[in-house]
């Protein structure tokens, strides 16, 4: 039987809609007769998605420090190919572990990369050592690997300042399993504003803060749930929460929710948020505006708190609301572009292109 191997660095509880992706993808895959095979970082291993994949699949598990350039990686790598002949497709997500996959590989594979983080971000903040590593990475070991991006953004970036072979390139928006958010519309009696912001300043979680600190000078009418909210002082406005299995614990006491993030790959939680049936306060940075056709969508120039604080207050001032035909309309516009559905077949193209 032919095999596609699903190269995965990610180790999360959650196991959100990026397992649920792969999930789905298997389904189709098995259709077309093939067996899927996972691999995962080694402390993926007690999770209950892993474990439940496990019941059902062949999984590896994977060293995580240094695995760029730890030789356990490289042999790791070399045991799964020679134990299943039948690997055909390679598919190595969230760049860790897409050198081993590839250089390991035999001539005979097709290997895809999958860019789901901000990469620009990543290689700006990061030491000369990781830089390096990246430019070859990207520049010179990437020459027969297509990537697959969420982001024009960020694959323009490994192209123009890494470069990729931008004719390599394919752009694929992430798929969402829609089927787990419930219906949070309406307007809300606590007047509550959400945002997650586990990477804090890349989220906007201080712009928040000084929107609400000027806001609140006026009118105290307002409170806003920070996610999580460790790092966050007390004021009258703060409500401090730690992340939850279910987002639709957060949702459906939130009025509106806040994504003025400064950088994205492309965010689930914002799709989750619109289909939910909220209003949004979103960034107008590149990755953002592939939502730009959904109404209930309310964009901000970038990093400007005057522009959130007027949408916060405008939000206020009109209880949050939005009409039915808008939120109808937005959740058909997710659900054309993002469901679990569209992501496989998108994926499968690239796949058996050719």
């Amino acid at each position: 039987m032919e095999q596609i191997l699903q190269v995965c660095a990610f180790g999360s509880s959650n196991a959100g809609n990026f397992i649920a992706s792969l999930l789905d993808l298997q389904k189709k895959m098995a259709q077309k007769g093939y067996e899927t095979i996972y691999a995962f970082p080694e402390r993926a291993k007690m999770q209950k998605w892993c474990i439940d994949i496990q019941k059902n699949n062949k999984v590896y598990f994977l060293p995580e420090a240094h695995s760029r350039i730890m030789p356990n990686t490289y042999i790791k790598f070399k045991k799964i190919y020679r134990e299943n002949k039948g690997i055909r497709i390679v598919h190595s997500h969230f760049e860790l572990y897409d050198l081993p996959a590839s250089i390991t590989s035999p001539g005979y594979v097709k290997v895809f990369w999958h860019l789901h983080d901000p990469i620009k971000d990543w290689y700006t903040n990061g030491r000369k050592s990781r830089q390096l590593l990246m430019r070859l990475q990207y520049g010179l070991f990437g020459k027969n690997s297509i990537m697959l991006s969420t982001s024009k953004l960020h694959s323009d970036f490994i192209c123009d300042s890494l470069g990729f072979n931008r004719n390599n390139v394919r752009i694929i928006p992430n798929g969402m399993d829609l089927s787990r958010i419930k219906d949070s519309s309406g307007v809300k009696k606590n007047r509550e504003f959400l945002i997650l912001c586990w990477d804090f300043y890349r989220k906007g979680g201080d712009l928040a803060i000084k929107a609400a600190e000027r806001i609140i000078k006026n009118r105290s009418d307002f409170k806003i749930r920070f996610v999580p909210g460790n790092a966050i002082e007390d004021a009258p406005f703060v409500i401090k929460s730690n992340p939850v299995a279910d987002i639709n614990e957060f949702f459906k006491t939130t009025a509106c929710f806040l994504h003025i993030s400064r950088s994205e790959g492309l965010s689930y939680a914002l799709l989750e948020a619109i289909y939910a049936g909220l209003p949004v306060i979103c960034s107008n940075i590149p990755e953002n505006m592939v939502v730009s056709d959904c109404p209930t969508v309310f964009y901000v120039n970038n990093e400007s708190v005057d522009d959130i604080i007027n949408s916060m207050e405008r939000m206020l001032d009109n209880d949050f609301y939005i009409s039915d035909d808008a939120i109808t309309k937005s959740r058909m516009i997710i659900e054309k572009k993002f469901s679990l559905n569209s992501w496989s077949k998108r994926v499968m193209e690239e796949y058996f292109v050719g």
